[in-house]
């Protein structure tokens, strides 16, 4: 008998630790119909939602959708108050997550009453954290649960007749949809004559990036000469030390400089002139690839930020250029984009 009930208390606590270990969803019950709330569930925001198109799935009595977190910053003493995060052994404090995704699912259960059910369902770490974060054993504080429980049941769908004259003034004319159905049209034979461009991989990059990352400053222009093998030319410059700054020419298609100005400022700068996709950069970049949208994504962590800027062609005209910068430790990176695609980085001691 005693052995009984020591294994009733064992199965028990058994029970009790699996049911900590590993149980992620929150379920509650909303007094209103399934298809309000299938209409306002895509109202829902906070700091870290996004106004992007989401996936659903639905059914005569369910409904299923996903809310997305995303760049969520772990550091010592400024965590994110979304997800409790598990690390493997040796790992940095330091962490940052792409995209958690919680699953939101309604279960009819009368004209007026509807379950609601809550589950952690994926983590995207980014590429510095991918190996150092624990997806499988990462939880959910239950903060975003309590948010989106909170905004169903006190959420209050207002319109004013002036947002609701303004939705019908903006419904598109035959112009507009004509418009829009060429505009797709040129974007998918944009796509189609992308996919015909070769990418090859520059042996000259893989061996000037050999660490997979930015050079560091500060260096010399020896340091590029020797990754080179290639002699520079030494160019006049006034405002840099010593006079001169110092170009590399790469396979026809590449051109770098590096120069120490006199106000202190150092950098680098590497610029893509060819028409090809060409690999070996640090960071799974890609000349005439990547584009800025991809780069400020890939990036989060930094804080990239992507703006428009213009250039000088020449003393009486100027071209727009797209940029995403951000500080890398204490460098500071620019990547512009000349063509939507990745065309120059530049690397310097200060911000430009």
């Amino acid at each position: 008998m005693k052995l009984k009930s020591n294994y009733k208390l064992f199965a028990v606590i058994s029970s009790l630790c699996f049911s900590l270990s590993f149980a992620q969803k929150v379920e509650f019950t909303v007094p209103e119909n399934i298809l309000v709330l299938e209409n306002i569930i895509f109202d829902f925001k906070n700091d870290f939602t996004k106004d992007i198109a989401v996936d659903a799935a639905a059914m005569e009595d369910d409904f299923s959708t996903t809310v997305d977190l995303f760049n969520l910053k772990y550091d010592a003493g400024n965590n994110n108050p979304y997800l409790s995060l598990a690390l493997n052994k040796g790992a940095k404090p330091k962490q940052f997550i792409e995209r958690a995704s919680w699953m939101v699912t309604f279960k009819k259960i009368s004209k007026k009453s509807t379950k609601v059910t809550i589950d952690l369902e994926s983590i995207v770490p980014d590429r510095w954290s991918k190996k150092e974060v624990d997806v499988k054993l990462t939880k959910s504080t239950g903060k975003v649960e309590n948010e989106i429980k909170e905004f169903l049941l006190t959420y209050k769908k207002t319109k004013s007749s002036a947002r609701a004259t303004a939705d019908a003034a903006a419904e598109p004319t035959e112009v507009d949809i004509a418009a829009a159905e060429a505009q797709a049209v040129a974007q998918m034979e944009e796509l189609d004559n992308r996919k015909l461009i070769q990418q090859t991989t520059s042996k000259k990059l893989q061996t000037l990036f050999g660490k997979k990352q930015f050079i560091t400053l500060p260096t010399t222009a020896d340091t590029f000469t020797k990754l080179l093998q290639i002699q520079p030319s030494e160019l006049e410059c006034e405002s840099c030390k010593g006079g001169k700054y110092s170009s590399w020419d790469i396979d026809e298609v590449f051109n770098l400089i590096y120069a120490k100005m006199n106000d202190g400022l150092e950098y680098y700068a590497l610029q893509y002139y060819g028409d090809q996709k060409v690999s070996g950069l640090p960071y799974g970049l890609v000349f005439n690839e990547s584009s800025a949208s991809e780069c400020k994504t890939r990036f989060a962590r930094y804080n990239a930020q992507l703006y428009q800027t213009t250039v000088e062609v020449d003393a009486n005209t100027s071209s727009a250029l797209t940029v995403v910068s951000f500080k890398m430790d204490n460098r500071f990176i620019r990547l512009e984009f000349g063509n939507q695609y990745l065309t120059r980085l530049l690397v310097s001691n200060k911000e430009q």
